[in-house]
């Protein structure tokens, strides 16, 4: 699978990329800013999905009334994903690859509704992604994913 990824690419070009809303973007910073709080070199799947927990909007309540605590989620992945090295540490933000497939695949999913891609949409997108950590993290918080996916559905309007 790691061949068919995207390269990592900096976070500027999510950040001035139109198919995005202003509150996705913000999400987005506020993973770079988890990724800096853990010492993580890459943004990626599990640093916006504590961005979505802790988010002020409708999304990030939906979160936190099935149960996800932005802290839990941070302590979880502070235990599964070790810290880099200070040395390692990247001149500018970087979103991982996989992070990038996700978003690409959150704008294809409305490309034909001809709306930005909104914080549901993001959410949706982790959450296809049985295989990667923000999935795991739900998991080991005892959230029900399946019914979190209905009530983002909902709030997306499909």
């Amino acid at each position: 699978m790691a061949s068919l990824l995207p390269k990592p690419r900096p976070l500027a070009s999510f950040l001035a990329d139109e198919r995005f809303s202003e509150e996705a973007k913000a999400l987005l910073r506020g993973a770079a800013a988890e990724t800096t709080r853990l010492g993580h070199r890459f943004i990626s799947g599990e640093h916006l999905l504590i961005a979505l927990i802790a988010s002020n909007g409708p999304t990030g309540q939906i979160f936190r009334e099935a149960g996800a605590m932005a802290e839990q989620a941070r302590s979880r992945v502070e235990f599964i994903v070790p810290h880099d090295p200070p040395f390692l540490a990247a001149k500018e933000m970087t979103v991982s690859p996989r992070l990038i497939a996700l978003l690409h695949d959150a704008a294809e999913t409305v490309e034909g509704l001809e709306t930005p891609v909104e914080a549901p949409d993001l959410a949706l997108a982790l959450l296809r992604d049985r295989e990667g950590i923000p999935h795991r993290v739900l998991d080991e918080c005892h959230v029900n994913t399946r019914a979190l996916t209905q009530r983002l559905h909902l709030l997306q309007g499909k």
